[in-house]
């Protein structure tokens, strides 16, 4: 039995070695050569990558604010000026976002993300329906990134993210704050989309889809 457990551990060991070497018949001598191919820890490469994201609870925290005069009672006559028009909902363009990676590993890449969302909440005459005023909300946030891959091909990649910065908005605010993707996917070589799954707290958006493109540094090592 043992010799037999030996014999299966030679043989998955030789398969092993076979899979990442390639025989060159004969060289200019006429003499075999053998060329075992390791795949590089480094990979040196940048990629630049734009997107669109749904909304998320953190995009809410930092557009939405507090006015000066909700503070203070409205008199009767603001009242009635108020009855006169209405809100017509509020516009959403979307989170978009602009990164940089740098793959210094093959299961690492760092760089930065910066995102930025804005609204848009039109005011109308109610008898005319009008435009009397538009209000206008922002949120943006600059963030160092690190992702990290953990399926490495070279049309597809499975990675998560973690980004750690500041982000602020129209609501005043400003505080340091963290966005993940949970999971994200690329398809494609040079030019390639991809797919995120982010966090609900996140300033990148819920779900994110965009496409980027890869190039290799001068540098190759």
């Amino acid at each position: 039995m043992k010799r037999i457990t030996l014999l299966i551990c030679a043989l998955f060991v030789t398969s092993v070695i076979t899979a990442q070497s390639r025989t060159v018949e004969y060289d200019s001598q006429q003499n075999t050569v053998t060329v075992t191919r390791v795949k590089p820890k480094r990979v040196d490469q940048h990629d630049l990558r734009i997107g669109i994201g749904t909304p998320s609870l953190g995009m809410g925290l930092f557009i939405s604010g507090m006015h000066n005069d909700d503070f203070y009672p409205k008199s009767f006559r603001e009242q009635i000026l108020d009855a006169k028009t209405y809100d017509a909902g509020t516009y959403f363009t979307g989170i978009y976002s602009l990164s940089y990676a740098y793959h210094s590993r093959r299961w690492l890449q760092c760089g930065a993300t910066v995102n930025f969302a804005f609204t848009t909440t039109p005011t109308r005459y109610v008898e005319s329906n009008k435009l009397k005023s538009r209000e206008t909300g922002f949120m943006v946030s600059v963030m160092p990134t690190f992702r990290f891959v953990y399926l490495y091909r070279e049309k597809v990649q499975l990675y998560s993210t973690v980004s750690v910065g500041l982000a602020a908005g129209s609501g005043g605010m400003m505080l340091p704050w963290a966005d993940f993707t949970l999971i994200g996917c690329t398809f494609g070589r040079k030019l390639f989309g991809f797919v995120e799954l982010g966090s609900l707290t996140g300033t990148g958006g819920c779900g994110r889809v965009g496409i980027g493109y890869r190039f290799d540094s001068k540098k190759r090592r």
